[in-house]
């Protein structure tokens, strides 16, 4: 992978500003349609707060996001009511991120406000979700409710970026030899672990940190490669639900995202190669860490 130039962040850093009007104007977008998509899980959760999902924006800069600088671009904590949603300020390093794996493909509809639908509206559903066995995963779990997001957009918008996941999976699958793994389960889990512990704690912010992250190879592929994943888990979700999601969006909440195996057997059927039922060991692996 070329790393990016400092050159192409500050270009990012123009196009890729987030206000607070429009962080409030993508959640109220996302809002109605999260309801609508966790059908009787938004009214256990609303705990007599009304009908609309309760939540809070804060907006934050590298300074202030929590630790997670511009590594981050929004996080919340899942058990406060209403939910608090911590919104970075700019999210150039997000499109810089994802755009490496999805290249061109995407045109216009790659932009700061469809980013931020996808993003948010994906992660404003995952504090109401149901309760997963032995814990989630960002890579399946996470990437089903930021697939939801996306099926939302528009249908142009939709189906370009589907197109350029569809690109971006090819890409990761090769770069990172995912037919010849012999447990992709372990592997992507170990993708995803390596990417948020880069994160974590970081502070990434500033001229300065932002040159050496960029210039520091390992650093910033074992974070970036967090981005292929999500494209591939992206691509093979689209390929094994389509996406008519009201015609499967009942059955997907309630029973299929609750299982510790979820979306192993699309990540097979993309790749195709056969599916292993994991083992109850092999499914417990790593908690699912929902602050992308």
């Amino acid at each position: 992978m070329e790393l990016p130039t400092f050159a192409q962040y500050l270009d990012y850093r123009e196009r890729f500003e987030v206000s607070r009007a429009l962080a409030a104007e993508a959640l109220a977008w996302a809002e109605p349609l999260a309801r609508q998509a966790l059908g009787v899980h938004s009214q256990r959760d609303k705990l007599d707060m009304g009908e609309e999902l309760q939540y809070i924006l804060l907006m934050t800069t590298a300074e202030t996001n929590g630790g997670w600088g511009e590594l981050m671009p929004m996080w919340f904590k899942p058990y406060e009511r209403p939910l608090p949603i911590f919104v970075l300020d700019n999210w150039a390093m997000l499109a810089l991120l994802w755009q490496q794996w999805l290249g061109d493909e995407a045109g216009e509809a790659l932009r700061v406000e469809n980013l931020l639908k996808i993003f948010l509206g994906g992660n404003l559903l995952i504090p109401f979700m149901p309760d997963i066995q032995q814990g989630g995963h960002f890579l399946r779990h996470g990437a089903f409710t930021i697939f939801l997001a996306i099926l939302w957009l528009e249908t142009a918008e939709r189906d370009a970026i589907l197109a350029a996941c569809q690109q971006g999976a090819a890409r990761f699958a090769e770069a990172y030899h995912l037919r010849e793994q012999a447990d992709l389960q372990e592997f992507l889990g170990r993708i995803e672990f390596e990417a948020f512990f880069v994160a974590e704690g970081s502070k990434i912010g500033g001229d300065g940190q932002i040159k050496g992250f960029l210039g520091n190879k390992l650093q910033f592929e074992t974070y970036a490669a967090l981005f292929g994943a999500l494209s591939f888990s992206i691509a093979a979700l689209h390929n094994f639900y389509g996406v008519d999601w009201t015609q499967w969006i009942y059955q997907k909440v309630n029973l299929d995202y609750r299982l510790a195996r979820f979306g192993l057997e699309a990540w097979a059927k993309w790749l195709g190669v056969p599916f292993v039922e994991p083992t109850p060991d092999a499914a417990a692996n790593k908690p699912f860490r929902a602050d992308l």
